[in-house]
């Protein structure tokens, strides 16, 4: 019998060292022990990725590794449990059939899951998931270092309790009028750790690869605020 091992989670001589102890069976019964990198139990930042109506798509799944190749750990749930919208009307439907208090418990859920991974944790999220998203750091306060909201509907802005806030809104937004806009900049900004950007020329959606209405520049632009933002409320 060959390669059967025991690993030990003892860390190398008081505790410190980033290396651990593996004992490794060989071939003629006697033990070895060796040692090899410590896998951290730990990680210092963790961000909860919320979809947008369209369910878990390949644009938020692309924009999770993303975060994951800057360093983060993710917890990306599926509210809709596998169905994915491509069209405005499924997207409705999808979102109207959805069971609000079994979502919430999912991102409650995903939170929880998070923060035994994480120190530090974020709530990004899209539209629908930026719904979600304040709400959860509403009921979670204690649980949740930033926040990050594209498009957001206009209830969900609320700078006085929300935790440190950054909000990306388009200009052309189809489903929030500007001057709605422009009075949630107002509250964003009179916040005194909330931020607020409006993008010229753009509309819902803009930060979605997989929608017409997707705009190259400012989803770019808004990636380098939101990941800036990350860096300053997880890492610093």
């Amino acid at each position: 019998m060959t390669g059967a091992r025991d690993e030990s989670d003892r860390d190398h001589r008081g505790g410190r060292s980033r290396l651990r102890a593996r004992r490794t069976a060989r071939r003629d019964g006697a033990a070895s022990r060796r040692l090899v990198p410590r896998e951290p139990r730990h990680v210092s930042a963790g961000v909860l990725v919320l979809h947008a109506w369209w369910g878990l798509n390949d644009d938020v799944r692309a924009y999770a590794e993303r975060l994951r190749r800057e360093g983060y750990v993710t917890e990306t749930p599926d509210l809709y449990r596998g169905h994915v919208a491509t069209t405005i009307a499924d997207a409705e439907k999808l979102a109207k059939g959805l069971d609000g208090a079994r979502a919430t418990a999912d991102v409650d859920g995903a939170l929880t899951k998070l923060t035994g991974r994480a120190d530090r944790v974020a709530v990004l999220g899209w539209s629908l998931g930026a719904s979600y998203g304040w709400e959860l750091a509403q009921a979670r306060k204690a649980a949740v270092r930033g926040l990050v909201l594209y498009y957001p509907g206009m209830d969900d802005i609320y700078a006085d309790t929300n935790p440190p806030t950054l909000v990306h809104f388009a200009d052309h937004d189809e489903f929030e009028s500007l001057a709605d806009v422009r009075r949630a900049e107002l509250v964003a900004n009179g916040g005194p750790t909330a931020q607020f950007y409006l993008y010229a020329n753009t509309k819902h959606w803009f930060d979605e690869p997989s929608r017409p209405e997707y705009d190259k520049a400012a989803s770019e632009l808004a990636w380098q605020r939101t990941t800036a933002f990350l860096d300053t409320h997880l890492r610093r």
